[in-house]
């Protein structure tokens, strides 16, 4: 019998809603709440941008690594990966052993919308759609084959979507633990 997955992954590019919808999600399912490019930026000190430029991707990418492990050992959280954590095949094979994994889909032109304000600190996001569809087109097969489930986020507020997915969770958790437990 397949074990009831405790978590809820949220991956997808920058500025897709994944910290928004994931602290959210955490209040409304009473989950504890790890974003894994905060712990990195945390424990070394300096945001992503000065990790990527001064130690470069590989070494950043090694620690994200890292966080994933801890992370994904963990249950009943909500877990909001980095925008390219699910390029690595060993991140994707560990947060499903206890995640459900959710993509939140963004357009080029939404995702550089909703970061200007924070353009310096996403490292791999240019000032234009055409730079995010870019890097999105070399990451969506990643992205589709880590998620379960795919969520558009464009136009949504982060309560609905949290929503949405919190329902989702709890309907393919409940399924799971019924056909496991016939008698209850």
């Amino acid at each position: 019998m397949t074990p009831v997955k405790t978590n809820i992954v949220l991956c997808g590019f920058m500025a897709s809603g994944k910290t928004t919808v994931g602290r959210i999600l955490s209040q409304l399912t009473g989950k504890g709440f790890v974003d894994t490019d905060s712990i990195i930026e945390e424990r070394m000190g300096m945001n992503i941008r000065q990790i990527f430029s001064e130690l470069g991707e590989r070494y950043f990418r090694g620690l994200e690594r890292d966080i994933v492990i801890e992370a994904s050992g963990r249950k009943n959280i909500v877990i909001a990966l980095g925008g390219g954590a699910v390029l690595d095949p060993e991140n994707v094979k560990d947060i499903r052993k206890e995640g459900i994994v959710y993509l939140l889909k963004v357009s080029p032109e939404e995702a550089v919308r909703r970061s200007k304000e924070s353009l310096e600190e996403r490292p791999l996001m240019g000032d234009q759609a055409e730079d995010a569809e870019i890097l999105m087109r070399a990451r969506e097969d990643a992205y589709l084959r880590a998620a379960d489930v795919v969520i558009e986020t464009d136009d949504r507020k982060p309560e609905e979507l949290a929503k949405q997915i919190a329902n989702d969770f709890k309907d393919k958790t409940q399924t799971n633990s019924s056909l496991q437990n016939p008698g209850l």
